[in-house]
């Protein structure tokens, strides 16, 4: 029996994503043909569950490389790669923390039409994972103008040998911490980062030439497009698209606690309040979710039935909502005051969309704004 086609399944992937149109320009679908991207993925893979229902599959190419293939080549199914950095085994059914992963072939080509790649542009590529990006951008750019860079010292050495396999030697990749760039490369024309950051570093601005950009996800959910401004210290630009990565290690947190026992024992001490702040949109509307995560950071939502809980991942605070108006809040923090708040903010803004809100990094931090860089306009805590 003959093993999988994987030109066959690159090429079906690749008119998959043409008729949605997913390739701003004919180099991006060029470079996505060219990479054998089987060649970056392990053998064996966490994948989700094909019909939508948020479970996850785990597939190995020792025992089923056909479905191992497809997965590979599927064009909106992201690959698990790692749990816990490495410290959990991928086994089906398996607890732990995502921490690495290859993207989604959409995800990835979208990427490569936002970062507007030219020939022999110099780029920093920050979260090499398996180095799947790496090779794409090499094609692009030349091997030898490419400096990507992964913290988890494994990572980086399957990566070193993943791009050495598919030809791609030049590239030169190392384990490192992203959030203080690589000087040694520097000035670069592009800056893309494939894990979401929380703040924007400035190592990054003052490694990259001015006009040149800044692409990363960022606080889970959107992706700003930043430009380096003349001065080379700040650094502006708009919500591009909707994206979600793992997050910078450096950055992340601990994984939320669970606070059903503290609700449980904490109840009827808890405040009682009204509200007439309506916090539905944050399910509905992209522009409030990121908001409301900016303005009310540390916590996670949990949409009920009849009732949303509102969560400080440190375990400190607690808040529950109903559509009704009714409430009740406990700890630290008042969270459904921040939370109305935030949502009172995205409306006086106008309601904007995800991508009618952008991201300026200066000397005072991040701040996001609304419509344009001197609109209403929020620093992110």
């Amino acid at each position: 029996m003959t093993g999988p086609d994987y030109t066959a399944l690159r090429r079906r992937c690749a008119d998959a994503l043409q008729a949605e149109d997913q390739f701003g320009a004919p180099w991006v679908r060029e470079v996505f043909e060219k990479v054998e991207r089987e060649r970056f993925a392990p053998a064996r893979i966490r994948v989700s569950d094909p019909g939508g229902n948020g479970g996850q599959e785990v597939i190995d190419y020792a025992t089923d490389a056909r479905a191992w293939a497809n997965a590979v080549y599927a064009p909106d199914r992201s690959l698990i790669t790692q749990l816990d950095d490495g410290a959990t085994l991928l086994e089906p059914g398996a607890p732990g923390r995502f921490t690495s992963s290859l993207s989604a072939p959409r995800v990835v080509v979208r990427q490569l039409c936002h970062l507007d790649l030219r020939p022999r542009h110099r780029v920093l590529h920050i979260g090499t994972g398996s180095g799947y990006d790496s090779a794409l951008i090499a094609e692009r750019t030349g091997a030898r103008n490419l400096f990507t860079l992964e913290v988890d010292d494994r990572l980086a050495a399957t990566a070193r040998r993943n791009l050495d396999t598919a030809g791609y030697p030049d590239v030169q990749a190392v384990a490192g911490d992203g959030e203080q760039g690589w000087p040694a490369g520097a000035p670069y024309d592009r800056v893309l980062c494939t894990a979401s950051a929380n703040r924007v570093p400035r190592a990054w601005i003052e490694q990259t030439r001015p006009g040149g950009v800044i692409l990363t996800p960022y606080r889970g959910l959107a992706l700003p497009r930043l430009v380096v401004a003349d001065d080379g210290k700040t650094a502006s630009g708009p919500i591009v698209d909707a994206m979600s990565f793992m997050v910078l290690r450096g950055q992340r947190g601990t994984e939320a606690a669970d606070l059903r026992p503290v609700v449980k024992a904490t109840l009827s001490e808890s405040e009682r309040v009204r509200t007439d702040a309506d916090l539905s949109p944050v399910k509905t509307e992209l522009g409030a979710e990121f908001l409301y995560h900016v303005l009310v950071p540390g916590t996670r939502l949990v949409f009920g039935e009849e009732t949303w809980w509102l969560e400080a991942r440190d375990g400190s605070s607690w808040a529950a909502w109903k559509p009704d108006g009714r409430g009740r809040q406990w700890g630290t923090r008042r969270l459904l005051t921040e939370a109305a708040e935030a949502l009172t903010a995205w409306k006086a803004a106008g309601a904007p969309g995800l991508t009618a809100l952008g991201l300026t990094v200066d000397a005072g931090g991040d701040r996001v704004w609304a419509h344009e860089p001197d609109g209403p306009s929020w620093p992110v805590p």
